[in-house]
């Protein structure tokens, strides 16, 4: 008995012993979970992940200062033409403004019992009547507001511009894009044409029919 029990605690040791390599080598083998690559649906969700929030920062930035975005964009060509467009219907609001102030004391001088305020009116105003006095006093109140909203799309259309230019700026346009224009005839429905989009290195392909 005492023989057979030694036997058997020596065979247990060399069981365990030789199973030890095995283990070391499947370990070493089998990839880990960690390991695992990723995949090509994986990389473009990370991708656009990225491009939203570029496109967001842009925006921010582009509403925040004009011109701000197209920088960003690496499109500093378009400052002259951001600031030109904006500085248009500012200088216009600001003359409006101006004007429509000069005609409104114009007009409450020219109304009032006291003739000694008719020497007050500006020389340019003067022979106005007091109804046309009030008619373009009321027409440059409109012109305030038409150059304040002039000013305002111009500063939503370069925030949009920057934020198109953005999302664009990575789009893939490379050797991996192809485009194939060819005739498609839908069984029972109708013809037409197709474009297929296809890109690398996985093939997506987008169809697109025209009847």
């Amino acid at each position: 008995m005492r023989v057979a029990a030694l036997v058997f605690f020596a065979l247990a040791c060399l069981s365990v012993s030789a199973q030890q390599p095995d283990t070391a080598i499947r370990n070493t083998i089998l990839p880990t979970p960690a390991a695992k690559q990723v995949s090509y649906a994986d990389s473009v969700k990370i991708a656009d992940s990225l491009r939203k929030k570029n496109a967001s920062k842009v925006v921010r930035r582009a509403a925040i200062l004009p011109g701000w975005g197209q920088v960003m964009n690496k499109q500093t060509w378009k400052l002259p033409v951001v600031y030109g467009a904006l500085g248009v219907p500012a200088y216009l609001f600001f003359f409006n403004l101006e004007t429509y102030k000069e005609l409104r004391q114009a007009y409450i001088y020219k109304v009032d019992d006291d003739p000694a305020n008719d020497a007050l009116i500006p020389p340019e105003y003067e022979p106005l009547s007091a109804n046309s006095l009030k008619y373009y006093r009321d027409q440059y109140r409109q012109n305030v507001d038409y150059s304040a909203l002039a000013f305002i799309l111009v500063w939503g259309l370069q925030v949009a511009d920057a934020a198109v230019f953005a999302n664009l700026r990575q789009f893939d346009v490379g050797d991996a894009l192809a485009v194939r224009v060819s005739p498609t005839v839908a069984p029972g429905r109708y013809s037409g044409v197709s474009f297929v989009v296809t890109s690398q290195p996985k093939k997506h392909q987008s169809k697109f029919v025209l009847p």
